[in-house]
């Protein structure tokens, strides 16, 4: 299958103005390389904003917050498992980014293809990364982005997906999915927050018991 069909989740730190610097480049670099790509700080959920909206609606900030950490999990979950055929993890730091080392944890559970980025010298285990890290990775990480499109490109033609390691979580990852899946699709057709927080009030009222 060509790039052009395949989408990337670029997985990374976006904790500062140089951490997202360098993930917007690692989603350009794929982009150029005819792959498409979910950028969290570009095509994800504006935490600050959507909180502002509940809290105008009369939301607890407590109330707000929990909703979207729900949403922002869900919203992953369904780009992770579902909508994306492989994460790119941007490794770079003295330790790697604790949210993308879940999502990377996640796409490897599903049978999904991994790869890691990783061009910064320094690690936390004197020169060696953590191992249940490295081993998502099957202990080889790319050095260069240019290594980063060839190992896609030769591990997408070669992968088959695999079964979910918990079966027992499926319901729970499916519940996960379609309300990401729902809130992926807002984003896209309609670039309106109010459409998010409905579609995300609609799926609280449907999981509160008794409602």
């Amino acid at each position: 299958m060509e790039s052009s069909n395949r989408r990337v989740y670029c997985a990374g730190p976006l904790f500062n103005e140089k951490e997202r610097e360098g993930m917007q480049e690692l989603a350009s670099h794929l982009e150029r390389a005819s792959f498409a790509t979910f950028l969290p700080q570009k095509d994800g959920l504006e935490l600050t904003t959507c909180m502002d909206r509940l809290v105008e609606m009369g939301y607890s900030a407590e109330d707000a917050a929990k909703m979207m950490s729900e949403a922002i999990f869900a919203l992953d979950v369904y780009q992770v498992l579902e909508a994306c055929d492989a994460v790119v993890a941007n490794l770079n730091g003295r330790v790697p980014d604790e949210g993308a080392v879940s999502e990377v944890a996640m796409a490897w559970a599903r049978g999904k293809v991994v790869v890691g980025y990783k061009a910064d010298g320094r690690s936390v285990f004197a020169g060696q990364d953590n191992p249940l890290v490295a081993g998502l990775f099957k202990f080889r990480l790319c050095k260069s982005l240019e290594e980063v499109v060839l190992a896609l490109r030769e591990r997408l033609d070669d992968a088959t997906s695999g079964p979910l390691a918990c079966p027992q979580r499926e319901e729970e990852i499916s519940s996960h999915c379609q309300l990401g899946r729902d809130i992926s699709e807002a984003l896209v057709r309609d670039r309106d927050i109010g459409k998010v927080i409905d579609v995300m009030l609609s799926y609280k009222a449907e999981a509160t018991p008794g409602r």
